[in-house]
């Protein structure tokens, strides 16, 4: 049997090593920023990606609301898996984040519906700003028409499969209750079960906040764009376009490369280790009015 507690507490040491030898890695890196620039410069785009987390954490508060006494826990989630999440390829550090996610809800179908929501509120708002880049009429470089597609395809085909399968498996269900008795009639059963247990807590989590959901992610990702011009403004060499760097940095943030913006990494992994020892801070914090409560 695993010892939660203990697991817990081996992982904010990890964080808490990992984040200072990140720093005493990164304190060249940062002094040339600072010595070709200046402090202003380094904080503002700092501040601003460390603003759009915040957003996050919000948004995630939003969605976990129809279970309150979870809001807390969930934003910590968040914040303390972020920056070991950055540094796996291919989005693959969502599977930390989401691990998390079911360490904090009782059930697993709501701690998949709020990811899953969170991660549709992120594509939607990207579908849409590239949407009105080509209404614009904005030269759109390859790469980004390439994320369009992925990203429409991907959203319509989810959407649809959801609840194309979840309303099919309601008569799935019937048939299954009044004929079938067999082993695979039951895993059938139980899987259209889960299925549409995850419907109803996606619909849970937006019910009646759909529209501020909508607008925290057009703030998140309104934030993180202007942390990405102020770069390009304070920091780009022979003024690339700004479209082609936009899309080039979505493309290392989909892959987890860092050949393209390496310099504008450095800042969001600043700001991640920023929010990841605030986070411990507060933590360690809460642990101890709890056990003084008590």
């Amino acid at each position: 049997m695993i010892d939660v507690k203990r697991v817990t507490v081996a992982y904010l040491y990890f964080l808490l090593i990992l984040s200072v030898v990140w720093m005493w890695v990164n304190i060249p890196n940062i002094s040339g920023v600072v010595e070709n620039t200046s402090w202003p410069g380094l904080l503002g785009i700092t501040v601003l990606y460390l603003c759009s987390h915040v957003f996050r954490m919000i948004r995630l508060g939003l969605l976990a609301l129809d279970e309150r006494d979870k809001v807390f826990q969930v934003i910590a989630a968040h914040t303390l898996t972020a920056f070991p999440s950055s540094f796996f390829p291919f989005k693959i550090g969502e599977i930390l984040r989401l691990t998390a996610f079911f360490h904090v809800f009782e059930k697993r179908q709501k701690a998949l519906a709020v990811w899953l929501a969170e991660r549709f509120g992120d594509v939607l708002v990207i579908t849409l700003f590239i949407l009105g880049l080509y209404v614009l009429e904005v030269s759109v470089p390859p790469a980004m028409k390439n994320i369009f597609m992925l990203f429409v395809v991907a959203s319509v085909m989810g959407l649809l499969g959801i609840l194309a399968v979840a309303k099919v498996f309601v008569y799935i269900n019937r048939h299954l209750v009044l004929t079938s008795h067999s082993a695979h009639g039951l895993m059938l059963l139980r899987f259209s079960h889960a299925l549409r247990s995850l419907e109803l807590n996606i619909v849970k989590s937006l019910e009646g906040r759909f529209s501020g959901f909508i607008l925290l992610s057009v703030i998140i990702w309104t934030i993180e764009i202007l942390a990405l011009s102020m770069f390009i403004n304070l920091f780009a060499l022979n003024k690339p376009d700004w479209v082609d760097l936009f899309a080039a940095g979505m493309l290392t943030s989909l892959s987890g490369s860092t050949s393209v913006v390496t310099d504008f990494g450095l800042y969001q992994s600043l700001a991640l280790v920023i929010l990841a020892i605030l986070s411990l801070i507060v933590v360690l914090l809460v642990n101890r009015l709890k056990i003084s409560k008590a």
